[in-house]
Order: structure tokens, then C-alpha cells, then sequence
């Protein structure tokens, strides 16, 4: 019986040993996040002047997507036209396309949404806002 008792505790033991000592998943980098294909949901732009704000929203198609690859390219399917040229991210938060700095609103598993202005004045500028998904 003493011996039946003992096998328990062992193997009670051992199983808590195994299960509270369980690895942390490795968190990715902004960079690893980045490197997929997304799909283009919506772009917002808008061209603010003197009369105000002129919102757009423009809905992705089926079939829109970036695709972000490990080599610092990506391909983009948009409109019905096909492009493709450089990317290279600057910090957790901003990711350089093509030569302009976007800020990185978002960036989960399943959405990525990027924010781009440009100062044209003192009081006008354009903006828009591009949201992916996967």
C-alpha cells in the first residue's frame, strides 16, 4: 500500500512539474508580424484644406491584398493593377514603404492598419488610412 502511495505522489509530482513550468511563446517582432499577406479591407483618405475635410472611403475588392516579404519587398494586388517595391520597418511603430514613413496604428494576427500624413501647408494636408487584414 506504501508503495502504491508513494508512485502517486510521484507521478502527482512529476505532472505538476511538468505543467507549471510550461515555456512562454515566443512573442514576435514587429518585423515577423509584418511578413504576411494581407488583405486590403479599406483605405480612408482624406485631403484636408481651407473648405474642411474630404473624407473618401474606398472599400478593398476581393482578391486586394499586400503581401510583405522576408526580403524587404512586397507585391500588392490593388484596383485591378499589380505593384510592388520596398519596405523596411523604422521601429515597432513605423514602417517605411517606397521611401514614406507610415505609422503603424495597429499590428495584431489578424489586423494591421497603417496611417500616412502629409503636410502640404500650414493648414492643409492629406492623410489616409490603410486597413488589412488576414
Amino acid at each position: 500500500m506504501k508503495k502504491i502511495l508513494l508512485f502517486t505522489a510521484f507521478i502527482t509530482l512529476i505532472s505538476l512539474s511538468f505543467t507549471s513550468c510550461k515555456k512562454k511563446d515566443k512573442e514576435e517582432t514587429t518585423t515577423e508580424k509584418v511578413q504576411h499577406k494581407w488583405t486590403l479591407v479599406t483605405v480612408v483618405s482624406n485631403s484636408h484644406d481651407a473648405g474642411g475635410d474630404n473624407i473618401i472611403t474606398i472599400p478593398g475588392s476581393p482578391g486586394d491584398y499586400i503581401n510583405f516579404n522576408s526580403n524587404g519587398t512586397y507585391t500588392s494586388f490593388t484596383g485591378g493593377t499589380s505593384d510592388s517595391g520596398n519596405y523596411s520597418i523604422v521601429s515597432d511603430s513605423q514602417i517605411s514603404i517606397d521611401g514614406d514613413v507610415y505609422t503603424i496604428k495597429t499590428l495584431t494576427s489578424a489586423q494591421f492598419v497603417l496611417y500616412f500624413k502629409d503636410e502640404i501647408s500650414a493648414t492643409e494636408y492629406d492623410e489616409a488610412t490603410i486597413n488589412l487584414s488576414r
